[in-house]
């Protein structure tokens, strides 16, 4: 049996092997005795002759007990030794074992995301019972832990973990309400560390509150270990998510073992599936084939939860959805996302002319650290582009919002537009970049098709959102909403063309699930690429899925959504000067256009300036019922 990677290969041990085996189980201080006797049955892991690996099962009848597993150091917690085992206990239910046993002194977490559960030794059959591991090389306090290979392929998948895809806020609070279940799982993290896309924009205070940024059971947990929760009302810094929750998360026992870092998924299907065949689908397991430092993995998961979210996938310049014209040949003067103006990217802006593409928080962001940094740094400017004529959803609801820094910063945004220290294009639509010099212009429409161009641009920031990325499950039955790119029944929901309001519905595993039994999308990419995602929706998602995996669909149907009313009403607009004003539905679709995120900076003070608004009444408050 072997398993061809890029840089590494899976085979079967010889008896040559035996010398690099026995060093490499003395390194880890793991018994030997009885060892070379089983060695036909240990799987190796190598890289260009070097053993990187073992893992071996002494064989008695119908059952097996798992030893010797042992990685080298520099090696660990890339998914090697997850990978061999796969590989035994395939080889294993292959030849029609009916049970796996184990014996460990610290990896019990580790193998229970395998499916291993605690077991008595007097389970164990005689033969085992007798052999070396049992009669003493193991110390006596060693866990025993079993796994059962008797059912058919359904309850071989139901052993395997739940595979969690995204170690952001939303894919740890799936893996805190795994463990509050008592569910094996795997977590798989392409960053090298968790909550990466939030340290990102780590400077960026979020706009809500502790109270809807905590998990309850990820809180719980903590807690256990005598972690101090933050205060409910405070305003967290993005990258203080992490180093406060996340992290201090990742590290607890029950996680640490089942999270995969550095391991980035490329690609998703079930166990001898592709796409067409239909007859045994829903009890195969899902393959998922992942990259680590250059080598290719495979793991088999019983579900899917997909939590992988959409920060890295930004939406381009261009006002048709595809790159503007010459905008990959701009690359080096284009940021996509929220630099640290004020901070590590200061240099960068500094007494240079910044234009800023994007109509949500993100946007607003980065255009109030400009205009701080312009009063501290000579002949910096700045300039805002929106695609949309009416600024309401812009703005926001002001004071209005259940979320004061989330109004206050529409309200700061609006009067910086208005005070004339910057720039100002509404309706544009860029179709082109051209470098002139060192400068770049943008070419584009304006709101009535007129041409319009603007030059001496230095620097550009597309704040203009995120969007999926869908190739993960090219390969899987997935039903999506046809223009959100949400899951379809989560579409309706969520569409801000017809949700002005910003809220939304509640809603739960069956609007996150898929026609492919077992997978379901959580977090903001659920959301595809609607701009209205509050993590607290995410937490929910996952406490609503994870119940359904555990068969408790009363407790999954209960949905548990509470969120706050954003304060902004489609009857309300507020137009740019020297704008038309279009039919309500189509200020709506281009405002919805524009993306955004759940941030914002510290609460601020500034006077709003005035404009032709009107308070919401109380029918007007909500658009989803």
């Amino acid at each position: 049996m072997s398993l061809n990677t890029k840089t590494i290969s899976l085979r079967q041990a010889t008896p040559a092997d035996w010398p690099a085996v026995a060093a490499l189980l003395r390194s880890h201080q793991l018994p030997i005795d009885g060892a070379q006797d089983h060695l036909s049955t240990f799987v190796l892991a190598l890289s260009q002759g070097e053993l990187l690996g073992c893992a071996g099962a002494d064989v008695y009848g119908e059952h097996a007990l798992l030893r010797s597993v042992a990685v080298a150091p520099g090696q660990q917690k890339q998914g090697l030794g997850r990978a061999m085992l796969s590989l035994l206990i395939d080889e294993a239910r292959r030849r029609n074992l009916s049970r796996l046993f184990v014996l460990t002194l610290t990896a019990r977490e580790y193998f229970s995301a395998l499916g291993f559960q605690a077991a008595s030794i007097q389970e164990a059959p005689d033969a085992l019972k007798a052999s070396a591991l049992l009669q003493g090389a193991c110390p006596a306090e060693a866990h025993f832990m079993s796994l059962s290979l008797l059912a058919a392929e359904a309850t071989a998948a139901e052993d395997l973990p739940i595979a969690v895809l995204g170690a952001g806020p939303v894919g740890l609070a799936a893996v805190a309400k795994l463990i509050a279940r008592g569910l094996p799982f795997v977590a798989l993290e392409a960053a090298p560390q968790v909550g990466a896309h939030l340290l990102d924009y780590g400077h960026v205070r979020l706009f809500s509150s502790w109270r809807y940024n905590l998990d309850a059971d990820m809180a719980r947990q903590l807690a256990a270990t005598g972690w101090q929760p933050p205060d409910a009302e405070a305003l967290p810094l993005a990258a203080e998510v992490v180093e406060q929750v996340l992290q201090p998360f990742a590290e607890l026992p029950a996680v640490a073992p089942g999270l995969m870092l550095n391991t980035r998924v490329r690609a998703i299907s079930r166990a001898g599936f592709d796409k067409v065949k239909s007859a045994g689908r829903a009890q195969a397991p899902f393959i998922i084939r992942a990259e680590q430092k250059g080598r290719v993995i495979e793991l088999r998961a019983r579900a899917v939860i997909d939590a992988t979210g959409t920060w890295g996938q930004p939406n381009p310049l261009g006002a048709s959805g595809l790159p503007a014209l010459g905008e990959a040949e701009a690359a080096a003067q284009v940021f996509y996302g929220i630099p640290d103006i004020l901070g590590r990217e200061r240099a960068r802006y500094a007494g240079r002319k910044t234009l800023v593409v994007g109509a949500g928080h993100s946007a607003a962001n980065a255009l109030l650290a400009l205009a701080e940094l312009a009063q501290q740094e000579p002949g910096t400017r700045l300039a805002w582009a929106v695609r949309s004529p009416v600024l309401k959803r812009v703005f926001g609801g002001g004071d209005a919002d259940a979320l004061p820094a989330r109004g206050q910063l529409g309200q700061a945004l609006r009067s910086l537009q208005s005070s004339g220290a910057m720039e100002f294009i509404a309706g544009l639509r860029i179709n082109e970049l051209r470098r002139v010099g060192h400068q770049l212009s943008v070419l584009g429409q304006g709101a009535n098709g007129e041409p319009l161009q603007f030059d001496g641009i230095d620097e550009i920031i597309c704040a203009t959102g995120q969007r999926p990325d869908l190739s993960l499950s090219s390969e899987l039955r997935v039903k999506l909403d046809p223009w959100l790119e949400s899951t379809e029944a989560l579409g309706p929901l969520i569409d801000p063309n017809l949700h002005s309001c910003g809220t939304v519905r509640p809603h739960g595993h069956r609007e996150l699930a898929h026609p492919e039994p077992g997978l379901y999308t959580v977090g903001v990419k659920s959301y595809g690429r609607a701009p209205t995602f509050l993590m607290a929706t995410g937490f929910e998602q996952a406490r609503s899925v994870v119940a359904a995996l555990a068969g408790d669909l009363a407790a999954a149907d209960r949905v548990e959504l509470d969120l706050p009313e954003t304060g902004v009403c489609s009857s309300e607009s507020f137009e740019a000067p020297g704008s038309p004003a279009p039919a309500a539905a189509e200020a709506v679709a281009a405002a919805a256009a524009a993306g955004g995120s759940c941030c914002g900076p510290r609460p601020v003070t500034q006077a709003a300036a005035s404009a032709p608004a009107r308070s919401c009444s109380p029918k007007q408050t909500s658009c989803c019922g």
